[in-house]
């Protein structure tokens, strides 16, 4: 990936959280955000004794 490239999808992901934070504080939308990617990641690293 070239670094047109990587700007253009940075772009695109920082429009797409825009909309999903909508009126939400940044920090907030933050908080709630890294709270999704822990869990997500006690799932895939989940082992069943």
């Amino acid at each position: 990936m070239n670094d047109t490239m990587q700007k253009q999808l940075g772009a695109t992901l920082w429009k797409i959280a825009d909309q999903l934070r909508g009126a939400m504080n940044a920090d907030d939308f933050r908080d709630y955000m890294l709270s999704f990617l822990f869990l997500r990641y006690l799932s895939d690293n989940y082992e069943v004794a």
